[in-house]
C-alpha cells in the first residue's frame, strides 16, 4: 500500500508505508502545512510501516521544527517509540 496523506485543519492523517519510497511526498506534503501552521499533529495510528529512512527523515524535520519555532506532535500507537529516537536531539 502506498501512503495516504490526509488533512484536517492543522491534523495530518498518515496511512499506510511511511518508508524510503514515500518519505519525501510526505515531507514536501509537510512542508506546505507547516507553513500555514505553526503546530501542527501528525496521526500515526495507521501507518503500518516507518522505515529507518523515514525515521531519519522525521527526526530532522523535528530538528527543524525546534529552530524555526514550528513544531509538530506525533500521535499513535507507535508514537512512544518514535519519542524515545527524539529523545534530546542536537538542535543548536
Amino acid at each position: 500500500m502506498a501512503l495516504i496523506i490526509s488533512q484536517q485543519d492543522n491534523t495530518i492523517s498518515l496511512e499506510g508505508k511511511l518508508n524510503t519510497a514515500t518519505v519525501n511526498n510526505f515531507q514536501t506534503h509537510f512542508g506546505f502545512i507547516i507553513k500555514a501552521f505553526k503546530n501542527i499533529t501528525l496521526n500515526i495510528e495507521k501507518l503500518t510501516v516507518i522505515d529507518d529512512s523515514a525515521m531519519q527523515t522525521l527526526k530532522e524535520m523535528y530538528k527543524n521544527g525546534v529552530l524555526n519555532n514550528a513544531m509538530f506532535f506525533i500521535e499513535g500507537k507507535r508514537s512512544e517509540e518514535i519519542f524515545e529516537a527524539f529523545q534530546y536531539p542536537q538542535v543548536a
